[in-house]
């Protein structure tokens, strides 16, 4: 059992939030994870931190559910190119220009 919650089970706000595809994860605690995801209907790019041991929810999180932070417009075609070829053609296929 990791020391976090996998941000494949991350799923806060339901009403506005789904995921598509976790993008990176370094499967370690409290390391940056980036996903695909739709955010209201939109496509986006979504970032959080994982947990550690004593506080396995990470970062951000709202009323004690974890939850994604999206990443503005601007930042995502930045983002997108630390990716792996196959992970970068993924999200530029899915988030709009």
């Amino acid at each position: 059992m990791p020391d976090y919650i996998p941000p494949e089970e991350v799923v806060s706000p339901k009403r506005q939030w789904s995921l598509i595809s976790i993008l990176y994860n370094p499967k370690k605690a409290a390391q940056c994870v980036l996903a695909l995801g739709r955010w209201e209907n939109k496509p986006v790019l979504a970032l959080r931190w994982n947990g550690k041991a004593g506080n396995p929810i990470g970062s951000p999180q709202s009323r004690g559910l974890p939850t994604w932070f999206i990443v503005p417009d601007q930042f995502a075609s930045a983002l997108i190119g630390t990716l792996p070829p196959d992970m970068q053609t993924l999200a530029r296929n899915f988030i709009p220009r």
